[in-house]
């Protein structure tokens, strides 16, 4: 930097300047690093060389203060100071010569400290993208959150990914077999439907909205959050005094559980090369698919050899270990920005709009033909104002969302649009089996909850074991359609011969239709979603996944209250034909499993367990079509798309450096700072701390101080 002394006066009106060169620009930095783009110093004359005391004192301690900066990558931004990122060593886009110039009497735009935070690390196509967003006055693009870890890393990502997902899954169906219990307990058999239910309609209508929170506020931040919910909800649930209060507590932990899922299948498609993700998805498809199917079990358990209430106690050590395991272990980027700045990116309109619709058609649904009759306006008004809501909520993010939750245009892609409808329509054949099932081996063959949770054995087992195997099959050919299709049909054919059980069917027939489904549904759990993922790119993967999980859980929310009126409009059928009172019906339909306490005679048992058989009948004849229509979307729809990405080689390598970086963090943060007014010591911090460039504010003085002391260069 030229001395202060060789600089002309304001009044020798110097000739125009070419642009600053990086040397000129910078201030006490070494010669071989690079420097950050900034406003030029201005020229100064003789009356302007003699700074006061306080003024140079000042500056010392601004250049003290940029020298100390932490030099990991985290942006530290003053008045006039901001943080170089191109001055770090693994920076792979350095930037070019002169890239920093500035014409003559130009200045840099006003780039505030969060705003500055924000840009460290980015690319200069990134750092350009923000720089035109604020010139419009647009929200800056959203950071990439995606970090390709290396295999050791990956391995400790999985486990705490595994143990959440388990214990969200594991929630959702563990009281599919103590239903019956809780509603003896609390006698009230005409709610208890609701404690499966509400979990249910809450972790669905918050799904849209967690794929787009976590690329606002971050992937962990939002994980732990919902993991904070669920294990507040868990022991609110376990102390519940009263059916009102299981129900609500259910709801809030539906709001955590649901985060949970969307969030460890966005955090896998960011820490996972594409090509690489199908061995990977197919380990969480496992998880899920024993999650879901081993619930039952489990729940059968505790409410034959203890108490229902240890069904949401387990769930709180699971989810305490979850958070630890996130919290110490799992190395994820965090997102720059401060929270004022993130707090004004959510799209809270939207967010309102699609709450209140989902909400809105989902409770009637659950309504209709047990609490109230369909043609009720109980029914019909909230639908209304459900699709009215919804509406309102596609305009929003259509033309007035700035980020909007659920971007539409999305769904202007084929693959996306066919994963999308065929993930809703085997949503609602999945969870219909999960819990009417279980239903089927107690009121029809009799069985314990105990009993009828390890019935689901080949189920679970057979799932778990083609989820993975189909993302394996998919790393390794770099083809997913075919799993799709031949995973559609088998499920097909598998719910096709479970609508033929009946009070005669033989343990063989059982467990063969309990093996085809499972081999028909494990291979189309992740490789949908890979196929979805692999047609849009990075910066969409969150929101098509969260979209995915959305309908998924909206199709089984819906088909579980449209099963729900089809078995029981058809046993009351049946029953009345019978000869059965209206009293004894209502008592039958609202505790199914408990019909053995009424004092029945022998042929009525026999008319109960025939009605029953029948009537999950038709629920699988309304599950079969949705298998075969999933079929043909999937085979019109869904296109080839390369699981290569050009540029995952170099983001591995930089994901590698990270890894390596954050391992020695804390010992980094142990390291000497140089002392005050003492340069870095050569050969240790020299080089590498990030430059810094220092705009000094400019003062007219129309008489300028006399000069105290001799300035130093």
């Amino acid at each position: 930097m030229a001395p202060l002394d060789l600089l002309p006066t304001p009044a020798s009106d110097p000739p125009p300047r070419a642009p600053l060169s990086r040397s000129e620009t910078l201030v006490d930095s070494p010669a071989t690093a690079s420097s950050m783009v900034g406003p030029a110093l201005p020229r100064r004359g003789p009356a302007e060389d003699s700074l006061p005391e306080e003024r140079e004192a000042k500056e010392k301690e601004r250049l003290k203060t940029s020298r100390q900066a932490d030099y990991t990558g985290e942006a530290e931004a003053t008045h006039g100071l901001v943080r170089a990122t191109s001055a770090l060593p693994s920076d792979p886009h350095p930037e070019t010569p002169g890239e920093s110039a500035l014409p003559s009497g130009a200045q840099s735009p006003a780039i505030s400290p969060e705003d500055a935070e924000a840009e460290a690390g980015l690319t200069a196509e990134q750092k350009a993208e923000r720089k035109e967003a604020r010139k419009k006055g647009a929200p800056p693009p959203l950071q990439d959150q995606t970090n390709l870890l290396p295999f050791r890393q990956l391995i400790v990502v999985f486990i705490g990914l595994a143990i959440a997902i388990f214990v969200s899954l594991l929630d959702q169906t563990i009281v599919s077999t103590a239903i019956p219990q809780i509603a003896n307990d609390f006698n009230s058999g005409q709610q208890a439907e609701w404690v499966g239910t509400s979990y249910l309609v809450t972790s669905t209508v918050f799904q849209p909205i967690y794929g787009r929170v976590s690329d606002i506020f971050g992937r962990k931040f939002v994980l732990l959050f919902t993991l904070a919910i669920f294990l507040v909800g868990s022991i609110l649930c376990a102390v519940a005094q009263s059916m009102i209060q299981l129900i609500a507590f259910r709801a809030v932990t539906g709001i955590g559980g649901g985060g949970i899922i969307t969030l460890v299948m966005i955090i896998v498609s960011d820490v996972v090369a594409m090509k690489d993700r199908g061995k990977y998805q197919g380990i969480i498809g496992g998880v899920v698919a024993m999650g879901n199917s081993i619930g039952p079990v489990i729940g059968g358990v505790f409410t034959t050899k203890a108490t229902w209430r240890w069904c949401f106690w387990l769930g709180v050590p699971l989810s305490g270990l979850a958070i630890v395991v996130v919290i110490f272990l799992l190395p994820l980027r965090r997102v720059k920005g401060n929270m004022k700045t993130k707090l004004k990116q959510v799209d809270y309109l939207g967010t309102v709009l699609s709450l209140m619709g989902t909400m809105g058609i989902l409770l009637p649904l659950s309504w209709g033909g047990t609490s109230f009759a369909w043609s009720s306006a109980a029914v019909i008004a909230p639908l209304i104002l459900g699709a009215l809501f919804i509406g309102l909520f596609l305009v929003v993010e259509w033309k007035f969302a700035k980020i909007p939750n659920i971007p539409l245009e999305i769904f202007q892609n084929k693959t996306v649009c066919g994963v999308q409808i065929a993930t809703f329509l085997s949503g609602c054949a999945f969870y219909v089996q999960l819990y009417y099932l279980p239903q089927y081996f107690q009121v029809v063959k009799g069985f314990s909850s105990l009993q009828s949770g390890t019935q689901l054995l080949p189920l679970i087992v057979v799932q778990t074991v083609f989820s993975f195997s189909s993302g394996l099959i998919v790393s390794l050919t770099g083809r997913y359609r075919a799993n799709i299709y031949l995973g559609f049909a088998i499920w097909s054919v598998g719910l096709g011969l479970l609508s033929t059980l009946s009070l005669h069917s033989t343990t063989a027939q059982q467990v063969g239709y309990l093996i085809l489904t499972g081999v028909g549904a494990g291979q189309t759990f992740q490789t949908t979603l890979i196929a979805a993922q692999a047609a849009v790119p990075r910066h969409q993967m969150a929101v098509v996944t969260g979209t995915r999980n959305f309908l998924r859980m909206l199709g089984g929310t819906v088909a579980l209250a449209v099963c729900q009126a089809i078995l029981n409009n058809s046993v009351k059928s049946e029953l009345l034909q019978a000869g059965f009172a209206q009293d004894l019906v209502d008592a039958i339909t609202s505790s199914p499993t408990t019909y053995t306490s009424l004092n029945l005679t022998a042929p009525q048992i026999l008319a109960v367990q025939n009605s029953f058989s029948d009537g999950v009948q038709n629920v699988f004849r309304f599950c079969f079509p949705c298998a075969i229509v999933a079929f043909f979307v999937s085979a019109l729809m869904i296109d080839a798309h390369s699981l290569k990405r050009g540029d995952e080689d170099q983001l591995k390598a930089k994901g590698k450096e990270w890894a390596a970086k954050h391992a020695h963090k804390k010992d980094e943060e142990k390291g000497d700072h140089p002392a005050e007014g003492e340069a870095p010591a050569a050969g240790t911090h020299a080089q590498e701390q990030p430059q810094l460039l220092v705009t000094l504010p400019h003062h007219e003085e129309k008489t300028p101080p006399a000069p105290t002391s001799e300035p130093k260069p």
